[in-house]
């Protein structure tokens, strides 16, 4: 694996913008690649983003509290769907692994917000958020093998995102979603650590959650999200992730590979 520190993915060139902010002290800051004030277009994305996840009967409880306490990390990117906003948010979600290691009682998330494009319909940003997971993933395999607790196969149950060794649920938002609780001001991924939702299954609190999470959707929107009863099922979690309620057809486009023979043969 890489060592300690060395970032495989921080950018050669400057032409790669990175966007690694915390909030701290009920402010905005830059972390990466060097201590900072925000940047501007970040402090307005973040502004929006919070403003949303903040607001009652916003559903997920979980989330609300680790913006709460601080215990996330957001960037604002080009393009969903570029090699640019993918390079930057590759060299970012790596930052934010080491910053936060599993925890059994921390939770923390990474934030990505793209500048665009907005978004027609649902399809299309489903379209693009498949495209940039393809491209963070092509990035990741130079570097790390996936990890192996959970599947590779994105049309088989118990598949999750591998990136840098970590596996990771992903929710999409976007302004022409159908749900409220997915409809910030700009195109957004939402990077939660697998283990997290073991760590509570396995203290027996993901049902309370569940159930809260369900009762405030229920009133923010009218009705709970339909695509839940994919999550129930046997269906994978990549039925999830862009927030769309798939068709029987549906299979996920992503391809994952194996990790490519340079990197085999260049452990760092």
């Amino acid at each position: 694996m890489n060592a300690a520190g060395h970032n495989p993915f921080a950018p050669a060139s400057a032409e790669v913008a990175r966007s690694y902010h915390g909030f701290l002290d009920n402010r905005l800051v830059k972390l990466a690649p060097e201590a900072a004030p925000a940047d501007p277009e970040a402090e307005v994305a973040h502004e929006s983003f919070r403003a949303m996840v903040m607001d009652d009967p916003y559903p997920c409880v979980v989330g609300r509290g680790l913006l709460r306490r601080g215990d996330y990390r957001f960037g604002a990117y080009p393009e969903l769907g570029t090699p640019a906003s993918a390079r930057a948010v590759a060299a970012d979600l790596w930052q934010f692994i080491q910053d936060f290691p599993i925890r059994q009682e921390t939770f923390a998330s990474f934030v990505a917000c793209y500048a665009g494009p907005d978004c027609a319909d649902e399809r299309q940003f489903e379209e693009l958020l498949w495209q940039q997971l393809q491209l963070l993933h092509d990035l990741d395999r130079e570097h790390h093998h996936w990890n192996p607790i959970v599947g590779a196969d994105p049309n088989t149950k118990g598949f999750s995102f591998s990136f840098a060794g970590r596996p990771f649920f992903i929710v999409g938002m976007h302004p022409a979603s159908s749900r409220l609780a997915r409809r910030p001001g700009r195109p957004t991924m939402v990077f939660n650590a697998h283990e997290q939702f073991n760590i509570l299954r396995e203290n027996g609190l993901m049902p309370r959650i569940t159930q809260t999470i369900r009762t405030r959707d229920r009133k923010l929107q009218g009705y709970v999200n339909p695509a839940l009863e994919f999550f129930d099922g046997d269906h994978p979690e990549t039925v999830m992730y862009s927030g769309r309620v798939p068709d029987d057809s549906w299979t996920c486009p992503v391809h994952i590979a194996a990790r490519t023979a340079v990197a085999e043969g260049t452990e760092r």
